[in-house]
């Protein structure tokens, strides 16, 4: 991993650096890791049958259009493996793995001519959703990352015509939206010959036989979705308009998390920490100004009124300049 990426190593923060379900693991997968003696002592299939068959019901596709994989970032590095040797743009601001992923198997990253386009839907760090005719309007190949489109909604995905459309390939993500980060657990929609390639570069046994059966699990939990869907619209609205209130710029967002600019980014962070608190700064990510973003999870309303109390005590820091 070249550059840092969300997640306080220090269990005693409160960790709103990390964008994970507010509701914790579902049920169902927690019964899976009580149970993880008998499930670590064998092999898991190499292929991932059964998570790649519940995928394939979940999102109603043929099972030959999914390919498993040891989480999203995993299958960005096997994409960029298929495509060596051709030339890449990437729509930004963006995660940043997608540029290291092409830099590690030597594909040139460019706004000019390029053979395919990465990008997110919605996008990470903004939260911002894009309709299936904006995505579809640029040119070329594309490699659609999906991984936060479940807090928005099946509705808005591409994973359906990602099975039928050689243009596409479609990348999804258990870790945010089922909060199993730890598991490492994704998969690819595309059409079978796209699969079937991809899979002639990808390992045997990529995929653990927790991740397997948390995965089904996770997937056949349709309440858990129903309430978190409920939920996190909510916890991000209240958590929204208070920042506002905060004089912090909030942009708008259909996921778990919120988007700050601020006059300071890295102060900020290091003032939120002496409150026992983390928050993202988004230097890292490609496409932003420097120094001027930070990025909060959505979490329970407890933990967000002790974030916006200890904005409260630094809001001088906070405040954008007007």
């Amino acid at each position: 991993m070249k550059r840092a990426h969300g997640g306080a190593s220090d269990k005693s923060v409160l960790d709103f650096s990390s964008n994970v379900n507010p509701l914790g693991p579902p049920d169902g997968v927690l019964r899976v890791l009580a149970q993880s003696g008998e499930l670590v002592f064998a092999y898991p299939v190499p292929d991932a049958d059964e998570f790649c068959q519940a995928v394939a019901r979940h999102l109603s596709v043929p099972r030959e259009c999914i390919l498993a994989g040891n989480g999203a970032t995993d299958l960005i590095y096997l994409i960029t493996r298929l495509l060596s040797g051709g030339r890449a743009r990437v729509i930004t601001p963006a995660f940043t793995e997608y540029e290291d992923a092409c830099e590690a198997a030597e594909i040139p990253v460019n706004d000019g001519d390029h053979d395919v386009t990465f990008l997110a839907n919605p996008t990470s760090p903004a939260g911002q959703l894009f309709s299936a005719e904006e995505i579809l309007e640029n040119p070329g190949p594309l490699i659609v990352d999906e991984s936060f489109i479940d807090f928005a909604g099946e509705e808005f995905s591409l994973a359906s015509k990602a099975a039928s459309d050689p243009r596409l390939i479609v990348l999804r993500s258990l870790t945010k939206f089922y909060a199993i980060p730890g598991l490492r657990l994704g998969y690819i929609v595309a059409p079978p010959e796209t699969v079937l390639r991809l899979k002639s570069l990808q390992p045997p046994w990529s995929v653990n036989a927790l991740a397997i059966a948390a995965g089904v699990a996770a997937l056949e939990d349709h309440n858990y979705a129903e309430r978190t869907r409920k939920l996190v619209p909510e916890l991000r609205e209240n958590l929204s308009s208070s920042l506002k209130s905060l004089d912090l710029a909030p942009m708008a967002s259909a996921v778990n998390f919120i988007l700050c600019r601020v006059p300071d980014a890295a102060l900020l962070c290091r003032e939120l920490l002496e409150f026992g608190i983390a928050a993202r700064n988004c230097d890292s990510f490609t496409g932003l100004e420097k120094n001027r973003f930070v990025r909060f999870a959505v979490r329970g309303h407890e933990d967000n009124t002790r974030l916006l109390a200890a904005l409260k005590e630094i809001v001088e820091t906070c405040r954008i300049t007007r």
